[in-house]
């Protein structure tokens, strides 16, 4: 039977010691396949006899047993966390680093710019960016939603300095986009990152910076699975700051007048 099927089945009975095995296994499955049980203990820095209590509790009858079931199970990685206590830790590192973060200097260039343009890497991006642009719709500030790199290309040469640009990923490792940020930045084009909590090429380029925390929930071969919940939270305080500095400055015009 599949190994991570098991690990499933047996998930309460297995302790933090137990968890931590099974995520190294998963994480270099390739190469633990080829190990003896006194190898394995030394790489997940355990003892032999609690491997053999692992494979015990997973319904194994030895190691032998347990290693052949390690050949017939795919390549994956999936977290030895429960994925609700990895969502909480998601949304409270992504609230501390909002709580780091300029986001009065962000909005207030945002409500300065004459015209606002975004740009999403991936689906689960665009999908988010999609949200924020219906909200600043409702407050009155258009965003012009580029879908694809080559419409991004093609607008460059029409954005200027007096124009605000959001482009949303999830690494920040956008070598695609390479030659249209340093055609931004010649231009000094106000450019707003938003991207995973890590050193990145986006947000070194970008002048502005928020940061949302994912964590991988699932890799199979060539695909992944993260959540965007952190993503879609920095997006809506982005919103919600936008209309409270928007407000402000009608207040302030209002008094004035």
């Amino acid at each position: 039977m599949d190994l991570e099927v098991l690990i499933n089945q047996h998930h309460n009975q297995l302790n933090e010691n137990d968890l931590a095995i099974i995520t190294y296994i998963l994480e270099n499955l390739e190469e633990c396949r080829s190990l003896s049980i006194i190898e394995l203990s030394e790489r997940c820095h355990t003892s032999k006899s609690s491997i053999h209590r692992l494979t015990k509790k997973l319904g194994f009858t030895g190691f032998s047993e347990f290693k052949y079931s390690m050949k017939s199970t795919p390549n994956r990685f999936l977290p030895s966390k429960s994925l609700i206590d990895l969502q909480k830790e998601d949304i409270e590192a992504t609230l501390k680093l909002m709580k780091q973060s300029d986001i009065g200097s962000i909005v207030k260039k945002m409500y300065q710019a004459e015209r606002i343009f975004g740009f999403g890497t991936g689906w689960g991006q665009r999908i988010a960016l999609k949200e924020l642009s219906r909200n600043l719709m409702s407050a009155g500030k258009h965003m012009f939603v580029m879908p694809a790199t080559a419409e991004f290309e093609l607008s460059v040469s029409t954005i200027t300095k007096d124009d605000f640009v959001i482009i949303i990923s999830l690494s920040g490792n956008t070598k695609k986009l390479e030659k249209i940020l340093k055609i931004l930045n010649v231009k000094e084009v106000p450019i707003l990152s938003i991207t995973s909590f890590q050193n990145n090429y986006l947000a070194q380029v970008s002048p502005y910076n928020l940061y949302y925390q994912t964590t991988l929930l699932f890799q199979e071969k060539s695909h992944e699975a993260v959540s965007f919940i952190t993503l879609h939270m920095v997006c809506d305080a982005l919103y919600r700051e936008y209309i409270t500095y928007r407000a402000y400055c009608e207040m302030k015009e209002e008094s004035s007048g």
